[in-house]
């Protein structure tokens, strides 16, 4: 039984558990396990295949979360054995690493079990238990498409079994192959306008306005001055797209205020904008109705995924004694996400000084290179060969006297999307003995060695010098276009001028010299064996409710990981961030724990059933971790057979991972708020803006660059890091009401609260909680580079780092209701509905202030309500199923700043003109015929009424929990022989 290395039926356990069977995970259409099993209630679906593109290298990734307190805090074993990771540095097992026909069941544990299981187990536990004595020969395909004609998928898988030995042996090989396609952007234009516009909460009256009017109203067809596809020149005076210099360049202004914008039509011809309305007055680069970057023409809504799996399980019974068993497995799995593309955006107008080794100005110059900000605005020269005098002229009367070039900000669709393929191998093999002795009790000792290699590819990786020498591009003696670096002596052969004034203007010959496919590959290795002996008093003694039974093992782990980029990305050389070679020292662990169970009462009156459990485990760690203690403890009481009682407390730790301690300072871009900027000073707390005036920011600042484009800073490891430590409380009741016969009720109440938290300060909450402190005397501030002496951020703007601070807390109830029975002679009817309202999840992000709250239940993916429900009628082959899948209203926003939390009144009330995304139902239909014993067709309908995420939502970030492919068909067969 998960949760316990004695076995007891899940129903028996003190410790709550969910088990999921085989017929569950695979009554829809989806072929990935992981995404199955992330609908569950208690699952976050925090790496789904839909937002596994979120980040560089882990696209087509599914990871578990339950509660949503991270993937790190859930434990994923097989078998109740540690798994090789899918991710260097961390200990995080990919579900689709797990073969699907191979399993049993999968149980979920809610609560602390590090005292059973070692670390990682905070949150919970998943485990995978596969089947064993396979005999027979069984096959499986699947297809399916949406109604849209895309996203095919599918699925080809056998098993074969054999005993032998008269029983003693079995062997089983199992082959599956699973195959999804890729859906972009420009697949669901009507949800994500990539033709006409997004649809999203715009900004359309300024937050520092002092108003009771929404700031922000839900808008179809947002288009973006910032930048767009064919590029676009915007009459700002330098200091950041949305500011004009009236005073000297008034034509440049609009009557607003605010920049005239001109786009470059595909013929290179320069146009003035459609303003349409602009909302660049209420502090936003958007516009609705007018011209601009759509922005949603290129992306991912679901990676294409092909999953290769190859297992064998055997085992031969020597004896009693002496049971040899093997595990082996070879998983390939690939996936291809299309990204968007680079892009440019803002930087300095006009002219560059040239110095002399002394510093004395001897010239200017335009800046044609060498940026360290890999997407600022591409400089063009007014020489420019591409750029038509008349056009040259009307920006160069826009610009101060004596300008010699203007930025272009451009959306370089043309250039090539910036994809990514990931092939990910993963090996394992466990070998090892067990046996029964003592007449009764039994051992298991076992080596389980695994390793996963990963190799990426990141298409269109602009090359970023050769880039700015390509785009300088002027006419030599002879009237050819060249790059200037060839305009007098040919100084790269290799540069071929390149058009960015037009969308489509690049040519092949181009694109070639400025863009090259990165790599990047990576392997993590996992050495762990283990011994166990469970057995019970029964040959000395017993207690009244039975004899004492009792588990004792040991553990050691030892875990290695590494990664690199090529040169040129390592070097800093290209728009993807430079990013440094991950090399740590191994991780390793030595661990010996025991566990007892204590039958105190059985068949007496008033109690049924009365028991008493407890573990213990010692981890000795190597590194800052060192030796650390866990346990649990639990109880089960039944007064009368139908009904059962049961508790349990547990101390659980999370060791630092080797990507927690090691990871190297590397550079990072987010688009971030500025707390002193006049548009976020009043929705903070009370200390903001003395803070901000104190920092030296002026009153009425405008963080323009911040407004404009994303952000510079530096993240990277911690070797200092202690473990993590929690504390579980889990109290339930099993009702298997006698007189119902079928039915069976657990309704479980959890609370777990992590301390010393490890994780990754966000930058955003370092800028926060800085200027949100008492003082500017706090950690926080201690992160962030001195600004400049404009008020804006220094380059980089600050570190994040990985630190241990504060809480996570986590309350709730689950529900799991079952009723299997024969009616109507033999009929079959299945019902099962499983639930959780979520009472409290609540972060405490802040270091310096560590009761501060962030309320994080019903903010988006976070829904205080949400449950599954199926039902299964079986009239002799035919069988019919409905699912239900329900989900809570979510908030638009962090939830303190519509709502009082805390005693603190809403941060920012009037922040959009509605507060909830609505609650949203899926249905599903499953109808299988046996045509005999040995063939079995199926087929369904999953999202039966195509329900699309809500209000403008993609479904491919924290919004992942609403599905974003649409109604989807398939169908299968299966033959056993």
């Amino acid at each position: 039984m998960t949760g316990s290395r004695i076995a007891r039926p899940g129903l028996d356990s003190a410790a709550p558990v969910t088990t999921i069977r085989l017929a569950d995970l695979t009554r829809t259409g989806g072929i990935t396990v992981g995404d199955v099993l992330n609908d569950l209630p208690s699952l976050r679906s925090s790496y789904s295949q839909a937002n596994s593109t979120q980040f560089i290298g882990t696209s087509g990734l599914n990871f578990l979360d339950l509660r949503g307190l991270g993937v790190t805090r859930t434990l994923v074993l097989v078998n109740g054995r540690r798994h090789i990771t899918s991710s260097e540095g961390d200990f995080l097992v990919d579900t689709n690493t797990i073969p699907t026909d191979l399993i049993d069941r999968v149980d979920i544990v809610t609560g602390g079990q590090s005292a059973v299981y070692g670390s990682d187990a905070m949150a919970g536990v998943v485990n995978f238990v596969l089947k064993r004595n396979f005999e027979g020969l069984s096959l499986n395909a699947q297809s399916g498409i949406s109604d849209k004609g895309d996203h095919g998928t599918y699925r080809l898988s056998g098993t074969y079994g054999k005993n032998f030995a008269d029983g003693r042996g079995n062997i089983a090989l199992n082959l599956e192959y699973n195959q999804s396609n890729l859906v972009t952007y420009s697949d669901r234009p009507e949800l994500t306008g990539a033709y006409t516009g997004r649809k999203q909460f715009q900004l359309v009256d300024s937050p520092a306005l002092d108003n009771t009017i929404p700031n922000r109203t839900l808008l179809n067809n947002v288009r973006s001055f910032g930048y767009d596809n064919g590029g676009n020149f915007i009459a700002y005076n330098g200091a950041g797209i949305g500011a004009c210099d009236a005073a000297s360049v008034a034509a440049g202004c609009l009557a607003n205020g605010y920049p005239r914008v001109f786009g470059f039509n595909p013929n290179g011809a320069l146009y003035e904008y459609n303003y349409g309305t602009d909302f660049r007055p209420a502090g936003s680069n958007n516009n609705n109705g007018g011209d601009g970057g759509i922005l949603n023409d290129r992306g991912t809504l679901q990676p294409s995924l092909k999953r290769y799996v190859a297992n064998l399980l055997g085992h031969f019974d020597v004896s009693d004694a002496f049971k040899p068993f093997i595990e082996a497995k070879f998983v390939r799995v690939e996936s291809f996400n299309q990204g968007t593309p680079t892009f440019a955006q803002g930087g300095e107008q006009g002219t560059v000084a040239v110095t002399d080794d002394e510093g004395n100005v001897i010239g200017r110059r335009a800046a044609a290179g060498g940026f360290s900000r890999q997407s600022i605005g591409i400089p063009v020269a007014f020489d420019n060969a591409y750029l038509q005098p008349g056009d040259a002229a009307t920006i160069r009367s826009l610009l101060p006297a004596g300008a010699d070039f203007f930025r272009l900000n451009r959306n370089n669709n043309d250039f090539g999307t910036r994809d990514e393929y990931d092939r990910r191998d993963t090996y394992r093999i466990v070998g090892g003995v067990e046996g029964t002795f003592n007449t009764d009790w039994k051992y298991d000792v076992s080596v389980n060695y695994g390793e996963f290699r990963t190799r990426s590819t990141f298409f269109n990786n602009r090359i970023n010098q050769n880039f700015y020498n390509a785009v300088d591009a002027v006419r030599n003696p002879a009237g050819q276009i060249v790059c200037r670096i060839n305009q007098t002596a040919v100084t790269d052969p290799n540069c071929v001028p390149l058009n960015v004034l037009g969308d489509g203007a690049p040519s092949q010959a181009a694109l070639n010299y400025i863009n090259t496919n990165s790599r990047r590959t990576g392997k993590a290795t996992e050495f762990d064996v283990t011994a166990n002996v469970v057995g019970d008093s029964s040959q000395l003694f017993e207690l009244p409710g039975g004899p004492v039974q009792f588990a004792l093992g040991g553990e050691y782990r030892r875990e290695t990981a590494s990664y690199s980029y090529d040169d040129l990305v390592k070097s800093g050389a290209t728009f993807l961030n430079a990013i440094p070679d991950f090399n740590p020292p191994s991780f390793a662990v030595k661990e010996a724990y025991g566990e007892i169970n204590l039958p105190l009462l059985k068949n007496m009156r008033f109690a049924e059933e009365l028991s008493a459990n407890a573990a213990v485990r010692v981890a000795d760690y190597k590194g800052s971790a060192g030796t650390v203690w866990t346990w649990n403890a639990g109880a089960l009481y039944a007064p009368v057979r139908d009904i059962k009682f049961r508790v349990s407390y547990a101390k659980a730790v999370r060791a630092p991972t080797l990507s927690d301690l090691y990871s190297s300072a590397s550079q990072n871009f987010d688009l971030l708020d500025d707390p002193c900027d006049v548009n976020f000073i009043g929705t903070g707390r009370s200390t903001r803006a003395a803070n901000c005036a104190a920092a030296g920011v002026p009153a009425g600042f405008i963080n323009n660059a911040a407004r404009g484009g994303s952000t510079e800073f530096l993240s990277g490891g911690n070797p200092n890091l202690d473990a993590e430590t929690s504390r579980s409380w889990t109290y339930g009741v099993v009702f298997q009401p006698s007189f119902l016969p079928g039915l069976a009720i657990t309704a479980d109440y959890y609370d777990i609260k992590i301390s010393n938290v490890i994780a990754a300060v966000g930058a955003q909450t370092i800028l926060d909680a800085c200027y949100d402190a008492a003082s500017l005397d706090n950690q926080f501030c201690g992160l962030i580079n001195p600004r400049q002496a404009n008020g804006e951020f220094a380059q980089s703007a600050l570190l994040q780092s990985t630190v241990n601070f504060a809480a996570l807390r986590a309350k709730g109830v689950d529900v799991d209701v079952s009723y299997n029975r024969r009616v109507f002679g033999e009929d079959k009817l299945a019902l099962r509905f499983i639930g959780t309202w979520v009472r409290d999840r609540t972060d405490y992000p802040y270091l310096d202030n560590p009761t501060q709250k962030e309320r994080v239940k019903g903010e988006l993916g976070d829904p205080v309500y949400s449950f599954n429900a199926s039902a299964d009628y079986t009239h002799g082959p035919v069988t019919l199923g409905y699912q239900l899948r329900y989900i809570g209203r979510q908030s638009i926003t962090d939830w303190e700043s519509q709502h009082d939390t805390n005693g603190v009144p809403a941060l920012d009330p009037y922040y959009a003109d509605r507060v909830y995304y609505p609650s949203v139902v899926y249905h599903a239909l499953r109808a299988s015929v046996d045509v005999d014993k040995r063939f079995t067709f199926y087929g369904g309908v999953d999202n039966l009424t195509d329900k699309k995420p809500p209000y403008g939502l993609l479904g491919n970030g924290d919004d992942a929990i609403y599905d974003n492919v649409g109604r989807f068909m398939y169908v299968g067969a299966t033959v056993k022989l």
